[in-house]
């Protein structure tokens, strides 16, 4: 089978277009990463809470269980995020 001048040059066309089209790829993940590296690895807050909560984290079970600074911080936490005040935390 031979193949003519027309078809060589839509075949050469195809390639070059799909060569293009994975150099773009590339190049647009190369610049997602790198856009992504330069974000900060943690959000910094003024929140004295946020610290105590990393802190108790790390603890374990048997150290939060006496921890009472731990176990208020969580209960602060989680009168933040249900948005309570401490009278609706009462009536529970």
């Amino acid at each position: 089978m031979k193949l003519s001048a027309e078809t060589t040059l839509k075949g050469i066309a195809i390639a070059m277009g799909a060569i293009a089209a994975l150099m773009m790829a590339v190049e647009f993940q190369t610049a997602l990463e790198t856009e992504h590296a330069e974000r900060p690895a943690a959000v910094v807050s003024d929140d004295p809470l946020r610290g105590i909560l990393q802190r108790c984290r790390t603890l374990t079970t048997e150290a939060l269980e006496t921890d009472t600074t731990c176990q208020a911080a969580w209960e602060e936490n989680r009168r933040r995020f249900f948005g309570l005040t401490p009278d609706d935390q009462d009536a529970e």
